[in-house]
């Protein structure tokens, strides 16, 4: 027993020892040094370009590009009201939802602590309604427990009656699936590809109307925005009517499971 105890350990050991916390910090370190620098990067993009200050309230028509506008000046753009901070005709001292309201939505801002719920955005816009989430998705909505950011999305849907299609991000650029109608593609392919602009956006057609879905923590607060540009261009472009109106608030669903998964439901027709 002496022998056995005096015997070194074998020369493995220490490297296993270090190299296992040492993989442990390096597969947290390294996305979260990615998502500062994308971050960083969102950031220095967004004062590069057309401020609020610089673009008239309601003027989204005209715009070919979104690309070019900051977060302010596209929601301004799109804006049926200035922006207001209250207080709001309810007599609240702060409007929660100011950037709902700019758009003539309704809002709720959700003030939960321990529960994970969403901020919802909702209402008609040019006869279409609009369903806005920021936040906890479907699937782990309603929990006390966030194990990673994966189910923290911006979700915006559009009620028209689309074809069905397929847009998604790469690396900024928005590519169309291959069996999209040739008018969506008229649509996308003039947009410049910007990473900041278009993040890991992805957008689903189909007859229950158009959602457009991306990760809440993409660099650039408020990002949605960029999304319900490109949802009512679309919209626009194809001639698509809106559809029959539904009771819509903070717990409606999100069509073909987007609410909950990153991969639309096949069926859309």
């Amino acid at each position: 027993m002496g022998l056995l105890a005096e015997q070194a350990a074998p020369s493995w050991v220490p490297v296993v020892a270090f190299a296992v916390p040492a993989v442990i910090v390096l597969a947290v370190l390294i996305p979260a040094l990615r998502l500062r620098g994308r971050a960083g990067r969102a950031r220095r993009a967004q004062r590069d370009r057309r401020q609020a200050g610089s673009t008239t309230l309601g003027s989204a028509e005209a715009i070919r590009d979104p690309s070019e506008y900051s977060v302010d000046a596209l929601l301004k753009a799109l804006a049926v009201r200035p922006e207001d901070h209250g207080p709001t005709a309810d007599g609240m001292p702060h409007d929660e939802g100011w950037a709902g309201t700019m758009l003539g939505l309704r809002s709720r801002m959700s003030a939960a602590s321990e529960v994970l719920e969403p901020h919802v955005h909702w209402g008609t816009r040019a006869g279409r309604q609009v369903f806005i989430r920021m936040g906890p998705d479907e699937k782990i909505e309603g929990g006390t427990t966030m194990l990673s950011n994966r189910h923290i999305r911006c979700i915006t849907v559009l009620r028209v009656g689309a074809p069905a299609f397929d847009v998604v991000s790469e690396g900024g650029e928005l590519r169309v699936s291959d069996d999209s109608p040739t008018e969506i593609r008229g649509v996308i392919e003039p947009l410049k590809a910007d990473e900041v602009t278009w993040s890991d956006a992805r957008i689903a057609g189909g007859a229950k109307g158009i959602v457009a879905a991306r990760a809440a923590i993409d660099g650039t607060a408020g990002s949605w925005v960029y999304d319900l540009w490109l949802c009512e261009r679309i919209a626009e472009a194809l001639g698509l009517p809106p559809l029959k109106p539904a009771r819509i608030g903070p717990a409606w669903k999100v069509p073909y499971g987007l609410g909950k998964s990153l991969e639309p439901d096949r069926e859309r027709g």
